[in-house]
């Protein structure tokens, strides 16, 4: 089998292209090839065998190959340190390395005690071209590599590349588990493990898509729709209107009026939610972190590295939501399973730099259930339901500001303002809510913070207006 071909299967059977090795990425053709070498350019088969033998490591530690010699044959025995059953994809390989050895020497697959074993002539074994050299240099590779820490994709990352390539089709669980060579039944149970959602999974990257086609290409919002896998550009629109507050044709005009200059710290925490809360008060299972970026260009990543239950630092990605003011945006994650409390860096990948919010090198922690970053307060709860022929409002906010006396909150074009009340106060900031009948629906508000010497606080506070969430009618 040609190394592309053996590379794309054991892809389908590992359920991934990549592997991250010492921080860096890898492909499974660059491991092959590092296999090859080994394998053609020793000074003779047998040694070559050894070292085609050690190097099955580097595709997961787990697996390896116990070499043994008699006077007629070496028997090299696929096994599991822990056990287990053999992984498909070790049997591919030593399958392959069977057929691409017969026209050279005898060779057959046995069963050793249940286990796959490629048992190799030593009769025939006798030395082959190579260029020393150069499998002096592969030794080296693998060495360094084998020293290394090897970590497979996240199913996430897995899941994420997997629906980018066909976001033009109709998605099922079923077909994107084929594609990762899962059952559909593995696939539901892994993602129940992780907590995560395949719809909003999908849903997730065509909200990405359709924002870097609208940001970064001069396509019409119909040929952004059709990419997205929407036959009628009027869904499209709806589902857009339904994921942020206004239109394609709006964000598109945004994205090109407010491109600024790199700042320093172009990336900020805007604030963050944790598991943890205090008696009496709203809290989630998973954490979640918003944060602010400036607009320098249209193609970038913004993602959270976040400390995971094992103790392993991983990259989740953030989204656009909002704009919060001129060149500044909002971005937010989705509900993160990681470890709590919730411990957390920002990166922020553009124009070929990148840029690390990590609290000056402390890294930000959710002690509290928020953690409020750059603005003086957040408004975390902000919904307006529908009761009977009137409306419920109900709206949290966190402020950090120690000398408030007076939050006030203007409805649209209500003229008389409602009063928040202080419900709670910690360490790091005190909780107003409002809890209101009100007339008509509203669809947008703003704040206004005093003193007790009835002077107002937070005048260059963003964003200047909160939009509420259209209830359910």
């Amino acid at each position: 089998m040609k190394l592309s071909a053996l590379s794309s299967t054991l892809a389908k059977k590992l359920g991934h292209s990549h592997l991250r090795v010492a921080g860096e990425y890898w492909h499974l053709s660059d491991l092959l090839q590092l296999q090859h070498i080994l394998l053609s350019h020793a000074p003779s088969l047998k040694e070559g065998l050894v070292w085609w033998s050690k190097s099955l490591s580097l595709f997961e530690r787990n697996v390896y190959i116990e070499i043994s010699e008699s006077n007629e044959s070496l028997d090299l025995t696929l096994s599991t340190r822990d056990q287990q059953n053999l992984p498909a994809w070790s049997e591919l390989l030593l399958t392959e390395l069977h057929a691409s050895l017969s026209s050279q020497v005898k060779t057959e697959l046995v069963s050793v005690s249940s286990k796959l074993c490629l048992r190799v002539s030593l009769y025939e074994l006798e030395p082959q071209p190579a260029m020393p050299g150069l499998h002096s240099f592969a030794k080296k590779v693998f060495l360094l590599l084998q020293h290394q820490a090897i970590e497979s994709p996240d199913l996430q990352s897995q899941l994420k590349r997997t629906i980018q390539r066909a976001i033009d089709k109709p998605l099922s669980i079923g077909v994107v588990a084929k594609q990762l060579g899962l059952s559909t039944r593995t696939l539901q149970r892994r993602l129940s493990e992780k907590q995560l959602n395949f719809s909003q999974l999908v849903e997730d990257e065509k909200q990405t898509l359709a924002l870097n086609l609208l940001a970064d290409t001069h396509l019409s919002v119909a040929q952004v729709a059709l990419k997205l896998g929407y036959d009628d550009p009027s869904n499209f629109h709806r589902s857009f209107r339904r994921w942020f507050s206004f239109t394609p044709s709006f964000y598109r005009q945004q994205c090109q009026q407010n491109r600024i200059q790199v700042n320093q710290q172009p990336v900020r925490l805007h604030y963050a939610r944790g598991s943890i809360g205090l008696p009496g008060e709203l809290h989630t299972q998973e954490g979640q972190v918003w944060l602010e970026v400036d607009n320098i260009a249209f193609e970038k990543v913004v993602t959270v590295e976040c400390k995971d239950q094992d103790g392993i630092w991983r990259h989740y990605p953030a989204f656009f939501d909002d704009f919060l003011a001129d060149g500044t945006e909002l971005w937010s994650t989705a509900n993160l399973p990681v470890a709590q409390p919730l411990s957390f860096r920002l990166r922020y990948d553009v124009d070929g730099e990148t840029y690390i919010d990590d609290n000056q090198q402390r890294d930000y922690l959710v002690s509290e259930r928020l953690l409020l970053g750059a603005p003086a307060y957040i408004v975390p709860t902000l919904s307006i339901i529908k009761t009977g022929f009137a409306y419920q409002l109900f709206i949290e906010l966190a402020c950090r500001l120690a000398n408030v006396d007076r939050i006030l909150c203007y409805l649209g074009e209500h003229p008389e303002p409602l009063a928040l009340q202080q419900v709670s106060t910690n360490s790091q900031y005190s909780v107003w809510t409002l809890s209101s009948p009100f007339p008509a629906l509203a669809k947008q508000c703003h704040f206004r913070l005093y003193d007790k010497y009835n002077q107002e606080l937070a005048l260059h506070h963003y964003p200047k207006h909160y939009q509420f969430v259209p209830p359910l009618m």
